[in-house]
């Protein structure tokens, strides 16, 4: 690599990311490495506090990305405020915001200085398997943003220095070592031929210690994640009930910033009892929630429709008037 070149570690916390972290300042030095992490707000507090170890450990800083959705929220508001759209949607629905959605929606439609509940107060609802913008706007694109901003504002080459490995995902087997992604920017993945002993040997190698979170979780990531499994969400619960108190607050503000009235951090999850058309809207909600997700979740096994409970929740959807409908 040659001299003036700027080397930028994508750094999340996790194994894969610090093993390449310790490769570059190896290759490199401490001065040509610059590690950045992007926040997403929806850390585990054990990420933070790993992230402060490395600094320590290491003698680095580690460059702290927030995206501030300030600007958009305050169009948001506008929008709502002046929406006298005509029209109904396909279920019927009012397509324009109603008088008491509007004043529900503005009274919590504000910046919180948390990217990933402003992202969704923005959107109105949480990030789904279908629509999931919390990576696209929380963490790619914040971060290429930033290489774009080093690359004109200090006029140097960069390599980002990525922690992909192939044998992770069917998507990642093809992985390329270096890619070249424009002038003066490319691509580094060191790990793409490693195995996950690999990365622990070298962490461990280095006289540190992995994110703490390894001990019972097998990735790390935002806490929760809305592709958590029955296991994550019971791990998660039995070790940091704030992290649960935050994800209750985070759906009521949420809820009421959407025009249905409502919102469910894993709204995307596919539940036994709660296939629209066979219960109502409201149960639909209520069950995806996070304390009908924690009574899923505290369930060994296949979940079934009678495990909820509720003997007459069952039955037709709600329509527009109780303020559900729509989006």
């Amino acid at each position: 690599m040659k001299n003036g070149t700027l080397h930028i570690v994508g750094l999340s916390g996790g194994k894969d990311s610090t093993a390449t972290l310790l490769i570059a300042i190896d290759r490199v030095g401490k001065k040509n490495v610059r590690p950045v992490f992007a926040d997403t707000g929806n850390e585990h507090p054990e990420t933070y506090a790993y992230l402060e170890y490395l600094e320590e450990s290491l003698g680095i800083h580690v460059v702290r990305l927030k995206p501030d959705f300030s600007e958009e929220i305050t169009k948001k508001r506008l929008f709502i405020a002046r929406d006298r759209r005509r029209g109904r949607g396909k279920r019927g629905e009012k397509i324009r915001w109603s008088n008491k959605a509007k004043r529900r929606a503005l009274a919590v439609l504000q910046p919180t200085g948390n990217p990933f509940l402003d992202l969704c107060l923005l959107k109105g609802r949480f990030p789904t398997n279908r629509a999931r913008f919390c990576t696209e706007w929380l963490k790619r694109d914040t971060f290429v943003e930033y290489v774009d901003s080093v690359i004109q504002q200090e006029g140097r080459p960069v390599v980002v220095w990525q922690g992909v490995r192939r044998d992770e995902s069917d998507k990642r087997k093809n992985a390329k070592k270096i890619e070249r992604m424009g002038r003066g920017y490319y691509n580094f993945r060191p790990l793409v031929d490693w195995t996950i002993e690999d990365v622990f040997r070298c962490i461990a190698d280095h006289g540190l210690t992995t994110n703490p979170l390894y001990q019972t979780l097998g990735r790390v990531g935002c806490a929760p994640c809305i592709y958590a499994t029955k296991g994550d969400v019971r791990l998660l619960a039995g070790s940091n009930l704030l992290v649960i108190d935050r994800v209750r607050n985070w759906e009521r503000l949420v809820g009421q910033a959407s025009k249905k009235g409502f919102a469910a951090f894993f709204q995307g999850k596919e539940l036994a009892g709660t296939k629209p058309g066979e219960v109502s809207d409201l149960v639909f909600w209520e069950r995806h929630q996070i304390d009908g997700i924690l009574k899923w979740a505290a369930k060994e096994g296949p979940f079934m429709k009678g495990d909820w409970g509720h003997a007459g929740d069952d039955g037709p959807r709600c329509g527009s008037e109780m303020g559900l409908c729509g989006d």
